[in-house]
């Protein structure tokens, strides 16, 4: 059949059409694409207040590209705020950055992890109950000292249940001429006994606040006020005071919130590294004897050869009941085969001691035998508990110069053996302390005899009475330097 000529005019017009209608496509795309690049190079000509450019963006803390600036009271720290605007996971971050890298790496992590944290336990939450309200706020407060060095405190709140607030704080202390953070090692002037000063304080000061020692759980904050250096990290220097940051819970009931101790700069200038210190001098510091109070002689309670799997624990509570700390030095088998009951030992703020692996007797051991012994233990009781040992005593008081040679630790023995172990008899623990007792004794008992669990009693009973106070070993010794 002939093709009618109407047709092929039909075709050619719809061609030129199409062809028409691309070309017009192709030059209002390229239109609109110069327009759009023209808007963006606008747009980062005059950077507004709360605007953050993108060479900016890099360098603060979290590379967070939804967080817009905030102002900032203090010159060389900037922040930033960043939210969320899913419902679903609200969260509300404050993000100071500094001019110094390795306080914004700490920064960074520091935000990057707890956030983090949150959005795994929200979505976590949310499987067994899809209606629970979460929230996360993180807010910061900064403070400057003698212009030299900035406190970053950081509150964060988060509820998961939208009934339940638990309230955590994270500090950083750095100098702001040369970045370095400062920690507690280095703003008490290097000395672990000036960090014992401000432990004994401390505990007794939180003690002391209105309607706190009814709320407090006495095992849980001697193991937080316990002069170990990792202890005192949470802190700042605020308004001439050196103040001390605790979680929500970590050693109360919540009703008493987040507890904190302040304590002015000018009562604990003695302790502090010569930097640090304050031109105001005050009559009254951390060294000035107290007159209310009678001078307390002091003894330490020592325990050997356990951890034991219940009788330790009996002498824990007797310990806990009169307020008294002892040390325990712990065979390194025992620690691995206790492992709960030495970690509590800690926990209740008593010292660690290492007593060798298998109760050795090492005047009969070669040196390598000696440094297995000491090292494994030392290793077990790291492990378990999360602290090394601090003194050292040999099995049966074994020692000579080749021992303590090889001793990193305090070689420490006894002044009073009660004989717990020989007579195992609990009406004879008393008399054997009677007998010599005087201050700065060092009482040899052990955690692995019933009797000397149920002697204990009469025997902190009456040194309570004349006037002792039971210490750590290196509390004793430390008084003796």
């Amino acid at each position: 059949m002939k093709r009618q000529p109407w047709l092929d005019v039909l075709l050619l017009s719809s061609i030129f059409m199409l062809t028409v209608l691309i070309g017009l496509f192709n030059f209002i795309s390229g239109d609109s694409k110069y327009q759009a690049t023209t808007v963006s190079a606008s747009s980062h000509s005059e950077p507004t207040e709360h605007t953050v450019p993108k060479e900016e963006k890099e360098e603060k803390a979290g590379t967070i590209d939804s967080a817009i600036e905030i102002p900032s009271d203090f010159e060389g720290i900037r922040l930033f705020k960043d939210t969320s605007n899913d419902p679903a996971i609200p969260y509300s971050i404050t993000i100071p950055t500094t001019k110094h890298e390795k306080i914004n790496k700490e920064i960074t992590q520091y935000i990057e992890t707890t956030k983090q944290q949150y959005l795994t336990a929200v979505q976590q939450k949310k499987k067994g109950n899809p209606l629970a309200k979460s929230n996360l706020k993180i807010q910061v407060k900064i403070s400057k000292y003698k212009q030299t060095y900035f406190s970053i405190i950081f509150t964060k709140q988060q509820t998961l249940d939208g009934k339940n607030t638990d309230e955590t704080f994270f500090t950083i202390f750095f100098n702001d001429k040369t970045g370095y953070k400062i920690i507690p090692w280095y703003l008490f002037n290097q000395d672990v006994a000036n960090l014992e000063k401000l432990s004994k304080y401390v505990r007794q000061k939180m003690l002391e606040k209105k309607g706190y020692k009814e709320n407090i759980s006495l095992s849980k904050w001697n193991q937080a006020s316990y002069p170990y250096w990792e202890r005192y990290n949470r802190f700042a220097i605020e308004n001439d005071s050196f103040v001390l940051y605790y979680n929500k819970g970590e050693f109360s009931n919540k009703t008493i919130g987040s507890p904190s101790i302040s304590i002015p700069l000018t009562f604990i200038n003695p302790i502090l590294a010569p930097e640090f210190q304050t031109k105001t001098k005050s009559e009254i510091t951390i060294l000035t004897p107290s007159h209310k109070e009678k001078p307390t002689k002091r003894v330490a309670l020592t325990f050997d050869d356990g951890p034991h799997k219940t009788i330790t624990n009996e002498i824990l509570e007797i310990l806990e009941k009169y307020d008294a700390k002892a040390t325990f030095f712990m065979v390194g088998q025992q620690v691995k085969v206790n492992p709960s009951v030495a970690k509590d030992v800690l926990a209740r703020g008593h010292e660690l001691g290492n007593h060798t692996w298998n109760h050795a007797k090492l005047t009969k051991l070669t040196s390598e035998s000696i440094q297995s012994e000491v090292k494994t233990t030392n290793s077990i009781i790291h492990k378990v508990t999360g602290q090394y040992p601090t003194v050292f005593r040999p099995p049966y008081g074994a020692k000579n110069k080749q021992v303590t040679d090889l001793m990193k630790l305090p070689v420490v023995l006894w002044t009073i053996d009660t004989l717990d172990w020989k007579y195992q008899d609990s009406t004879k623990l008393l008399p054997m302390i009677q007998k010599t007792i005087s201050n700065n004794d060092i009482i040899l008992m052990h955690d692995i005899h019933q009797s000397t669990a149920d002697g204990l009693e009469s025997v902190l009973n009456y040194l309570q009475k004349q006037g002792y106070e039971c210490v750590t070993v290196s509390e004793i010794l430390n008084s003796q330097k």
